[in-house]
């Protein structure tokens, strides 16, 4: 199956040009030849009749009359009158009047017999059979040369007539790739050729498809975040204000846990969908990683605290193009995993690196890792090393590292686990492409 439109196009009228030249040239051959041999015939008939007509006057045959290629026999009452000198001087043909073709000497000949058998004078003529072909087929060779040689001309000529045909199609692609990621707007129809309306019809449909179903997300993230939020939150103060009273605390605590997992789950939810909405609706930005670091582990140092884990953010200025708050986000997400599975006391460490090209983050801690046949897989949403954890009562959900990995592939970076060679725990190595020069007024 040919995927360019252009060279099909190409393709097939330079093989209609050729195909048609062929068959012009093949009819051109023939008709050339069918004219040949009526010339043949009436030079043959013009010639009997002029032997013809030097018999019955008795005169005799100038030399000039017939050339060296036009042979002649004169017959009267069975008895040869006079020949040329290269035919027998027995009947060259039967004597019947007409055209005939007779092979003789190893060359066709075309005779043409004047008179009948019982006729007073019978004159026969003869000449090669269509002496003249070769220089017809010379002719036609000659005039269909000049289409082969300029076959190539005439190839760039269709590819620049075929590129001007499709220049429309190009402006609507360059239209399309242009537009924002949340521009659904339709396409106005009276810019277009005809034969793009019905494409621009479905554009536009697709767009108010698309527009709808944006619009449907954006009321999800925001009804959800109402209505799972706020009755979580009652449930947590009455579970709070039951445990007060209660002489069971373990069920108590169990039933906190339990809450609290399920506000993590729903915050990490509601955080997969404000990713995967904004690498739609947000612009880009200059993003300083550093700073953004900075912040996010000042928000989470009380938790850090409280463990008394020792969090060392080492590494200067590095600046890329993205989104400031998926930033946050994968950052958040990576500092709280590091925090939740590094035990008291331990130690995490955020490196922030700049090179030419590239902008590195490494985040280590001093937890007992993931195991190498795990990397793959933590990367899928809702799965967690070992089960749910039980055993190290972590609160978790399965999406934190799904909701990181999701976040560097919209910004075209790459993600690689491995273990802490002087931490000893998990190694998380992320890099984007860095950008170059002054910060603007954008960045953040």
């Amino acid at each position: 199956m040919m995927k360019s439109i252009r060279t099909f196009l190409v393709i097939v009228i330079l093989s209609v040009i050729c195909l048609s030249n062929f068959i012009a040239a093949l009819q051109g051959y023939r008709d050339s030849l069918n004219a040949v041999d009526q010339i043949e015939e009436q030079q043959l008939m013009d010639k009997a009749n002029t032997l013809n007509a030097l018999f019955v006057h008795q005169s005799a045959i100038p030399k000039s009359v017939f050339s060296e290629d036009t042979h002649f026999q004169v017959w009267q009452n069975n008895r040869l009158l006079a020949k040329s000198n290269n035919l027998p001087e027995v009947l060259f043909i039967d004597l019947e009047e007409g055209f005939h073709l007779k092979s003789y000497g190893g060359h066709q000949w075309l005779l043409y017999g004047l008179g009948k058998e019982d006729a007073e004078l019978t004159i026969v003529v003869a000449a090669k059979h269509r002496a003249y072909s070769s220089l017809t087929e010379e002719v036609l060779i000659r005039a269909i040369l000049p289409i082969i040689w300029i076959l190539p001309i005439i190839g760039i000529l269709v590819w620049i007539v075929v590129n001007i045909g499709t220049k429309p199609m190009k402006q609507l692609a360059n239209k399309l790739s242009s537009r924002g990621v949340n521009d659904f707007s339709p396409l106005k129809s009276d810019r277009y050729a005809s034969e793009l309306l019905p494409i621009i019809s479905s554009l536009n449909g697709l767009f108010n498809r698309l527009s709808d179903a944006f619009e449907r997300e954006r009321r999800f993230s925001a009804d959800a975040a109402h209505e799972l939020r706020t009755p979580l939150a009652a449930l947590k103060v009455n579970l709070h204000n039951l445990s007060k009273n209660q002489k069971d605390n373990e069920t108590c605590l169990a039933l906190k846990r339990t809450a609290d997992r399920m506000e993590h789950c729903i915050e990490q939810l509601l955080s997969l969908n404000r990713v995967s909405l904004e690498a739609d609706s947000s612009e880009l930005v200059i993003c300083e990683l550093h700073g953004v670091a900075q912040e996010i582990i000042a928000d989470i140092y009380a938790e850090l605290a409280i463990k008394q884990q020792n969090v060392e953010l080492v590494g200067g200025e590095a600046r890329m193009r993205g989104r400031f708050s998926s930033m946050a986000i994968l950052l958040r997400n990576l500092l709280d995993n590091a925090s939740k599975y590094t035990p008291d006391h331990g130690a995490i460490r955020v490196t922030v690196s700049s090179t030419e090209g590239r902008v590195g983050l490494l985040v280590e801690d001093s937890g007992p890792g993931i195991p190498e046949e795990e990397y793959s897989r933590v990367f899928e949403r809702f799965y967690r090393v070992g089960g749910d954890r039980s055993n190290s009562k972590v609160i978790g959900s399965g999406l934190g590292l799904s909701i990181v990995s999701d976040i560097v592939r919209i910004h075209e970076g790459q993600i690689r686990l491995s273990s802490s060679s002087e931490l000893g725990g998990l190694a998380v190595e992320v890099s984007f492409p860095s950008i170059s020069g002054a910060l603007g007024d954008d960045a953040l």
